[in-house]
């Protein structure tokens, strides 16, 4: 295979022979330096004194003897430019940096495009305030789609004839400022000898434009090798070179889908549509007439033979085990992986595609580090950091949002140095429910020293500027020095090395805070933090031209394989979809000649296609499912696969293309129907649970109900016992919602057992209900009144209210004797069905007597719906289903009381905390219940119990109840 850098460098030596170290060759990327290399050495097989060869950032850079500073440093500096202007006009003005950040970062990345495209930024952050000036006063490019765009962006900034909105004048008023900002951000890091690449760019162009020799070049000849869409800066500066005579660009394309200036097209010609050559004929119609030295090297794809394979596989990991399974065919251990990539359109594939690598591919060459962001000592500092953001102080003693205390002691790492102890908290902080944890707690323990250093952080404020990082440097220095020290105990070589890293990034942030004392608070250091930690990633070290080749998708730019496999090949990533974030808007973006994602996908697309140029056999493997969990769904096959289908000719014996489907065979259909047979095992479970003599074990309304609405569930609950998994509840869900309100009102009601409740006792009720309501708060594990945030605040608020109206109704009406409270143990009662002896039993909210009805009211606290059914409701009705669970309920109670106490006139209530307004809710229509229907009550409920003694557990037919049933996932529903 003849490459696109081996005809370079064969035109090259044709022309400059051993005189070629008279040459700087210019290219698109390093990675591109090296496999240049390779092709000068198999061209010239001896000694020569070699061309240099740079990326296009490190020749414009090398024109300077200024430093370029990562992102941070330049934010900082932006941060000061900024405060200083806007205090221009607001002496007292002050945003917090961690506010500012964000759109810092925005802000430098806009600058250095506006740079790059040679944009005259005071034009572009002027506030006009007429369309008629903007048109007349901007030096905008030629074409009536560019002052279309314009007047499209003016026009959202004059939303009515009443003038800007309060938003828009906002835009505006920080529009008028950028400019200054942008000039004193330039100056500022001028003065410093500091600079960014496109603040470089612009100022070679500036030169130029004064003296076309300005450039300090240590060659005679420039040689601008396989670039395709170039910035305007680039553009102007090979314009200039190409002029003075001082440079040759080579264009690397392909009649598939160029046709050269003056030749005509082949019958076939432009297989992939124009979009692939947007740029290169743009620039051949400027330079073509002007006799400068750009050369094409013009290939024809359809004159060699190439397998192209569209491969869906359903999900990222199958993509790459089906990768792993074609290498394993190809026995590449024979073959020169040299010539063969794996191209990650998506770079998420990276580990599960390392994972699939057959034995037989010995060498691997990957050049796009090892991402530190997916191991676990990333999770663990990240989580540390959001300790140190949501701690709570109190009088001297902290205490961790529960959160982050299970996240960290869920962490593999921590997990591996003390499982025991890190289950027994977790348990703890599960069961008491405990929303904070506080450091007193978690020293009962011994957390061992990394996991007690982290449970002590330095007592910081969340809210005022840190008036010093010493003490937080030096928790987190602590931190690392305790995860490496650790690591290297264990002889852990591999998490020394992550934990090097990492520690060498914090410690370079360090430094730059040192040089920068802005005033930041503690939650800005954190997501500079996050931010730093981030980005880290290990090179791969190894020889770049030995071994199979793993990259990402733009790293391909000017290289050349026999045979590629691209992963993830679904829109969004081919061509990448993501739009960065900017200040500048579309429209302006388009009036002032920026790029927008137009522009990158005639990009993608030239890059798609120059990689098939020279290939004999691709495959494009994309994700079949539409929404993978792993993230790597949620977009359709490419756009440049179904461009290939439509466009390449089936009838071109050479281009041959092939589509497949890789699917696992399944059986698609109802789940099965779950049935638990009642075989003798379980009817022993049974019988020592209800019947026994020595069991404590009894049917609640509740379980009842629950047999009734699904005997599956009934089974996993009562019979299996399969609990539910335990989570903290930080806000009230409403079963604790209604607990809360039951206990509440226990205790206000507590010592009344006996008395007669009046109007005279609303007062004292009320002054209860404050401490009753604590209590109440504390037993369902949400802590004091004070500690309460957001919604659980708000729902104590709710739960008050209620109580008072419930106490208000009470104390309205008739007086009546408090009989009972939350009483669960007084009516446990055994019952003959006639084959088992069974106990029931029922925990009444209340029971009183109704004195001048001589009547005895059964009450229950509802937060909920409450369903009592109709006057044609049946008892019959309310054992075909839980429909009516709260009546069922109510007549349970009204049983289970009627025998101990058969004379009893019998009513049953319910304050219902949706209709309090309405009052007390009563079965029957606040009537006494008719003996008889406790009498049929009674006969169903031994139906009932022989059910559940001797028939299977099946599933119910209402799959509607499945949607919140804690078993849905076991059922498969």
């Amino acid at each position: 295979m003849n490459t696109f850098l081996q005809q370079i460098v064969t035109d090259l030596k044709k022309e400059f022979a051993d005189d070629i170290s008279q040459v700087c060759i210019v290219v698109p990327t390093r990675r591109a330096v090296v496999f240049l290399r390779e092709a000068l050495a198999d061209a010239y097989r001896q000694t020569i004194w070699a061309p240099r060869m740079l990326s296009i950032q490190d020749f414009v850079r090398q024109q300077f003897d200024w430093q370029f500073p990562d992102m941070l440093p330049l934010v900082f500096e932006l941060y000061a430019v900024y405060m200083k202007r806007l205090r221009q006009e607001e002496p007292d003005w002050f945003e917090p940096f961690e506010r500012f950040y964000p759109w810092g970062e925005m802000l430098v990345k806009d600058f250095d495009e506006v740079d790059k495209y040679c944009v005259d930024a005071r034009q572009l952050f002027t506030n006009v305030k007429d369309l008629k000036e903007i048109e007349l006063f901007f030096n905008l490019p030629e074409g009536e789609e560019y002052q279309q765009a314009l007047r499209r962006f003016w026009n959202t900034l004059r939303a009515n004839d009443e003038g800007p909105t309060e938003t828009q004048e906002k835009f505006l008023k920080i529009w008028q400022t950028l400019y200054d900002v942008y000039a004193g951000f330039k100056a500022a890091l001028a003065k410093k000898g500091l600079g960014y690449d496109g603040m470089a760019y612009l100022n070679i162009v500036e030169q130029l434009k004064e003296d076309p020799q300005a450039l300090n070049l240590e060659h005679p000849k420039i040689v601008f090798v396989g670039f395709n869409a170039l910035s305007k800066a680039e553009e102007e500066i090979m314009a200039s070179l190409l002029a003075s005579k001082q440079a040759i660009v080579y264009w690397d394309v392909d009649w598939a889908y160029y046709t050269p200036p003056g030749e005509r097209p082949h019958r076939e010609a432009h297989l992939t549509g124009e979009e692939p050559a947007k740029f290169i004929q743009e620039y051949h119609k400027k330079w073509g007439s002007k006799n400068w030295d750009t050369r094409l090297i013009l290939h024809d794809m359809r004159q060699e033979p190439k397998d192209i394979y569209h491969t869906g596989v359903p999900l990222q990991v199958g993509q790459s085990q089906y990768l792993g399974n074609l290498l394993r065919g190809q026995e590449l251990a024979k073959l020169k992986g040299r010539e063969t990539a794996i191209v990650l359109a998506d770079e998420n594939l990276l580990f599960p595609t390392l994972y699939a690598m057959p034995a037989e591919v010995e060498r691997l060459n990957i050049t796009m580090g090892f991402p530190l962001r997916q191991t676990h000592i990333f999770s663990l500092l990240m989580v540390v950091s959001r300790l140190l953001r949501n701690l709570r102080w109190h009088q001297g003693q902290v205490a961790f949002a529960h959160r982050e205390v299970q996240e960290i002691l869920n962490n593999p790492y921590i997990k591996a140095e003390n499982a025991q102890v890190s289950e027994e908290i977790l348990k703890v902080v599960r069961r008491s429910n405990l929303i904070y944890v506080s450091q007193a707690r978690l020293a009962q323990y011994p957390l061992g020293p990394l996991l007690s250093h982290i449970f002590h952080p330095p007592e910081l404020s969340t809210e005022q500027p840190l008036s010093d990082l010493k003490s937080l440097n030096a928790y987190l220095q602590t931190v690392f020095l305790s995860l490496l020290d650790d690591a290297k105990e264990r002889n852990a070589v591999l998490e020394a090395e992550y934990i090097y890293h990492f520690h060498t990034q914090f410690n370079q942030l360090q430094d730059i805070l040192s040089q920068y004392p802005v005033p930041i608070r503690l939650r800005g250091f954190v997501n500079l933090f996050r931010e730093v930690m981030q980005r880290v990633r290990i090179p791969f070290e190894g020889e770049p031209l030995v071994g199979l080749q793993i990259m990402g998708f733009l790293e391909t730019r000017v290289l050349d394989f026999k045979r590629v496999y691209i992963l993830g090949a679904n829109e969004g990533n081919l061509p990448d979809t993501s739009s960065g974030n900017s200040f500048i808007p579309y429209n302006l973006r388009k009036a002032f000649g920026l790029p927008t994602f137009e522009e990158k996908d005639a990009i993608y697309a030239y890059h798609f296609y120059r990689l098939l140029q020279r290939t004999e056999e691709i495959h494009l493997i994309y994700n079949t499912v539409v929404h993978d969990s792993s993230g790597g769904g949620a977009k359709e096959l490419s756009r440049f696969i179904r461009q290939i289908r439509h466009f390449f000719p089936k009838q071109h014996d050479r281009l041959r293309v092939h589509e497949r489907i890789v699917s696992t065979p399944a059986a698609y259909g109802e789940s099965p129907v779950i049935n638990v047979a009642n075989e003798a095992e379980i009817r022993t479970i049974l019988h020592q649970r209800y019947i026994a003599t020595d069991s404590e074990g009894y049917f609640s309304a509740t379980a009842l109900n629950t047999y009734l609405g699904c005997p599956l569930r009934y089974y996993f609950r009562y019979v299996a016992m399969i609990k539910e998994a335990e989570e903290v509840e930080e806000s009230m869900e409403a079963n604790t919602f209604g607990s809360v309100l039951h206990h509440a009102l226990e205790y206000v009601y507590k010592g009344y057992e006996g008395k007669t409740i009046g109007p005279n006792d609303k007062a004292e009720l009320n002054r209860r209900l404050a401490p009753s309501l604590k209590d109440a708060l504390a037993k369902n594990n949400l802590g004091r009144p004070s500690d309460l945030q957001g919604q659980n605040y708000l729902l104590r608020n709710v739960i008050e209210q209620l109580c008072k109206r419930i106490i208000e109704h009470d104390v309205s009406g008739d007086p009546f004797t408090l009989l009972s409270r939350e009483d669960d143990k007084n009516y446990l009662t055994e019952f003959d069905t006639g084959k088992y002896r069974v106990r029931i039993n029922g925990a009444f909210d209340r029971i009183d007597h109704q004195i001048a009805e001589d009547s005895i009211r059964i009450l229950d606290y509802k937060t909920g719906r409450v369903e009592l059914g109709t006057s044609k409701t049946k008892i019959d009705d309310l054992f075909k289903d839980n429909k009516y669970k709260e009546a069922f309920q109510g007549y349970l109670y009204a049983w289970l009381y009627h025998r101990q106490n058969p004379d009893a006139r019998i009513k049953v209530g319910y304050y219902t905390a949706r209709k309090l307004k309405d009052g007390i809710q009563y079965l029957d229509g606040n009537q006494p219940l008719n003996p008889e229907l406790l009498y049929q009550f009674e006969t169903r409920l031994a139906e009932l119990i022989h059910q559940i003694f001797e028939s299977d557990f099946s599933q119910t037919e209402d799959e509607k109840k499945c949607r919140i049933c804690p078993y849905k996932e076991v059922c498969n529903r």
